[in-house]
């Protein structure tokens, strides 16, 4: 499948906002979410996601004029207890879920939204390998003929990547996952918000901590991490609204101008892109952010 650098990623969950408001956008790349692990291997659609695909003209408006990639993601934040575990004891059967649901619903990939930090705290107490089971799952997808053609992103937080931050993955662990399955991953959505210490709060923090082309090589950058993974496999995460996360937020003009332009003009054509949390700016208002993402378009092509 054909997927250029650098993307406009937009993932969609809340229910405020049409999500066929995305068709006319400069959005390149659309994530719905979410599938839930649960503790049999399957997964199944959240509450969220089958609003989304009771139609089933809605992934092909998204896809409007052959120009988008419509996803879905598997985990974020309410995942079932032991959903994650029951994938990584019953690999085969979370691989033939997973293609199925891609296949009965005409989704051109998945991303991965793993976030059980506990887990990656301590693998002997949670009965399994955080990094292996990432890995393997991406490897095993990709060699599946059934998934031919479709696509894998991850959604790393940035302590996932930075060296040192967990005591049981010491070179960190989603370099632990690139080392084994990078081969299969397509790129990272890197959640650069909700983790103050990592990304910071002024743009002249995120300089540093975010794009890492100010203050000299922050670990879990976009340039430091660009010397070890391909930037083309490096996208930035963003909120798109205070609504839309805890900390960590620009503007868009502030996103652009300290972040996105400097990481363009640096990286070029082989920059990953950006991805915004989420479409819905509110949930008490259908605004949307496609400004947003036009403003994230043109930062990338200058």
């Amino acid at each position: 499948m054909t997927d250029t650098t650098p993307r406009n990623i937009i993932y969609a969950l809340r229910q405020s906002t049409p999500i066929t408001g995305i068709v006319g956008s400069d959005f390149t790349h659309v994530i719905l979410s979410f599938l839930l692990p649960q503790v049999n291997g399957t997964v199944v659609p959240s509450s969220e996601l089958q609003h989304f695909i009771a139609d089933p003209n809605t992934i092909s408006q998204l896809k409007e004029g052959g120009k988008r990639k419509v996803m879905v993601a598997i985990g974020g934040g309410i995942v079932p207890d032991g959903g994650w575990k029951g994938m990584a004891q019953n690999l085969q059967v979370a691989v033939a879920s997973i293609i199925n649901f891609l296949n009965a619903n005409k989704f051109d990939g998945i991303d991965i939204d793993y976030e059980d930090t506990d887990a990656i705290t301590s693998p002997s107490t949670a009965g399994y390998d955080p990094a292996a089971f990432l890995a393997g799952l991406s490897n095993l997808l990709k060699a599946e003929p059934g998934f031919a053609g479709r696509l894998i992103s991850h959604a790393p937080q940035p302590p996932y990547l930075y060296p040192g931050a967990y005591a049981s993955y010491p070179q960190g662990p989603y370099q632990a996952v690139m080392a084994e399955g990078g081969a299969s991953i397509d790129w990272l959505n890197i959640q650069y918000y909700n983790n103050p210490w990592y990304v910071g709060t002024s743009t002249t923090d995120q300089a540093q901590k975010v794009a890492g082309i100010s203050g000299g090589g922050f670990p879990s950058s976009i340039m430091n991490l660009s010397k070890t993974i391909a930037p083309g496999k490096l996208v930035l995460g963003r909120i798109t609204s205070t609504s839309n996360g805890g900390s960590g937020y620009l503007d868009a003009e502030d996103t652009a101008s300290a972040l996105v332009t400097p990481l363009t003009q640096s990286l070029g054509a082989k920059f990953g892109g950006v991805m915004g949390w989420q479409f819905s700016l509110s949930s008490q208002t259908s605004a949307n952010a496609n400004a947003w993402g036009s403003t994230m378009a043109a930062a990338m092509k200058r």
